[in-house]
């Protein structure tokens, strides 16, 4: 059986964009083809989104403990409901700066 690497896209590599390299190669998950094998698309489940805007909240709100307790407590809910509009708990990687700026009510944010 093959070893599975993930592939960031080129787009995305080499400093190109380290916010979405980074919410591929850490957090989302690689849709698969029929056949077992990847496929390119990167999907977002509402549990690693929940850490993957925990760790943004943190390092660019500087929310930390019952803070940022509170705040996702109050805003990460509505505002995964607003991304996943299929309500499939999934949504898509390329959404993530959007859906990072909306949660930190900031759409200047800095990724």
């Amino acid at each position: 059986m093959p070893v599975y690497e993930r592939v960031v896209p080129a787009k995305f590599a080499d400093g190109g964009d380290p916010f979405m390299a980074s919410m591929i190669q850490n957090y989302a998950l690689e849709a698969k083809n029929e056949d077992g094998t990847p496929n390119g698309k990167f999907l977002m489940t509402e549990a690693i989104t929940k850490h993957a805007a925990a760790e943004v909240l943190k390092t660019h709100k500087k929310l930390e403990g019952k803070d940022l307790e509170e705040y996702m407590s109050q805003y990460f809910a509505r505002t995964w409901q607003h991304f996943d509009v299929t309500h499939d708990g999934l949504v898509g990687v390329d959404v993530m700066p959007q859906f990072m700026r909306f949660l930190a009510s900031d759409q200047a944010l800095e990724l």
